[in-house]
């Protein structure tokens, strides 16, 4: 499960930058008051990461609207009009010398406007309004619970992996949701479709129905990040 936390709480709207850095990967989607470590493919992204640690400041995690399988330069991607802007916490680099960085979730944002001003990353104009709740500490939500966790025994059993039941059955409902969404190897689509759902017992539904179409699905196009 992805590390936690509540910063948020010491954030407003109104301290949130609306000019940010882009940081665009594919599969990739993060949560609000979650952490999730991605690897770094090529120069301009060690360069954009590289420089919001420095300056402590933030960007923007979003996903290309494009194909898994398509090929394309990086003027050319559309983008989904939803992200998160985030924070840099770590820059590290493995025993097989690739670098990752690892981001927390502050609020998700609705995409206004990217620009092109000659940085060697995309910069972008956004605004949080929508999801100006990402901001506020929330009581956990009442959810059917034994429907999902009933959903999810086929589901790992399909994917041959065994999950931490005893750490499951203890969190609350909102740390699983916000979990398996960023977690489970669902299609970049399927998870731009959690994102973008507002509130946590919404997200908690289209979780449920997703995951037990997976299970008796045959092929799933996805992309998951450790």
């Amino acid at each position: 499960m992805r590390k936690m936390s509540n910063n948020n709480a010491f954030y407003t709207i109104d301290e949130l930058p609306t000019k940010i850095p882009l940081f665009m990967i594919r599969g990739a989607v993060l949560l609000p008051r979650a952490q999730i470590t991605l690897p770094l493919f090529d120069i301009d992204q060690v360069t954009l990461l590289n420089d919001c640690l420095q300056k402590k400041s933030m960007l923007g995690l979003i996903q290309p609207n494009i194909p898994i399988h398509k090929k394309t330069d990086l003027e050319d991607f559309d983008l989904f009009t939803t992200g998160c802007v985030t924070r840099v916490v770590d820059l590290t680099e493995g025993k097989d010398s690739k670098l990752a960085v690892s981001l927390e979730g502050i609020c998700r944002f609705k995409l206004i406007d990217q620009m092109d001003e000659g940085d060697a990353y995309p910069m972008a104009t956004v605004d949080y309004q929508p999801f100006a709740q990402d901001l506020a500490y929330e009581s956990d939500f009442s959810m059917d619970r034994v429907r999902l966790i009933k959903a999810l025994k086929p589901y790992f059993d399909r994917l041959d992996i065994t999950p931490n039941w005893e750490e499951i059955h203890q969190i609350s409902n909102q740390k699983l949701i916000t979990a398996l969404s960023m977690a489970c190897p669902l299609g970049p689509s399927e998870k731009q479709i959690l994102l973008e759902t507002e509130s946590m017992k919404e997200q908690s539904e289209i979780m449920t129905k997703l995951i037990e179409m997976a299970s008796m699905s045959e092929y799933t196009e996805s992309v998951t990040y450790h």
